[in-house]
């Protein structure tokens, strides 16, 4: 048979746990035959000067996009945050690889939401995990495999090396 290839593009494997990314390409290995492909983009591995920007911009981008959780939560789950008293952060190390995003609470609080009648309280300084955002390597990728029915015939960068499409086969 001519061999399927699926594509898998833009790194939206990195917003997911390395468990969850194991069991999600084996799901996709059990629709596959021996021969089929997959091509799986990702974000690689870079320095603490390259990816904290992106999650930490000057502009307050992704501030702006973790703190309109809360927004939605207040307009669509009758929840009463105040955004003032949230701040975002962010963290990374190069040896983890794993960027997260963190709204803040500046005050102790109580926050009630109406839809399922109950209010959650936060401390000053409390953090809520709003973003991960895994980045790959080699060594990473093959133990995610160990758990699927793949394995990697060939890997295309970028010119710098930050990000990476791997091509793998389904055995």
């Amino acid at each position: 048979h001519l061999p399927k290839v699926i594509l898998f593009l833009g790194s939206n494997i990195g917003n997911l746990t390395d468990e969850m990314s194991a069991d999600f390409i084996y799901k996709i290995g059990s629709h596959l035959k021996p021969g089929d492909k997959l091509i799986l983009g990702i974000d690689l591995i870079k320095s603490e000067e390259l990816v904290i920007p992106a999650y930490d911009d000057p502009k307050g981008i992704t501030r702006d996009f973790n703190l309109n959780l809360l927004t939605r939560m207040n307009n669509e789950l009758g929840g009463g945050f105040d955004l003032s008293t949230f701040e975002h952060t962010a963290e990374y190390t190069a040896e983890e690889g794993v960027a997260r995003s963190f709204l803040v609470s500046r005050v102790a609080q109580e926050i009630p939401i109406e839809s399922i009648g109950k209010s959650f309280t936060f401390e000053k300084g409390e953090r809520m995990q709003t973003e991960i955002s895994r980045k790959y390597n080699d060594e990473i990728l093959n133990n995610i495999l160990k758990k699927t029915d793949f394995k990697i015939i060939k890997k295309l960068t970028d010119s710098r090396g930050y990000f990476a499409d791997y091509i793998l086969n389904r055995f």
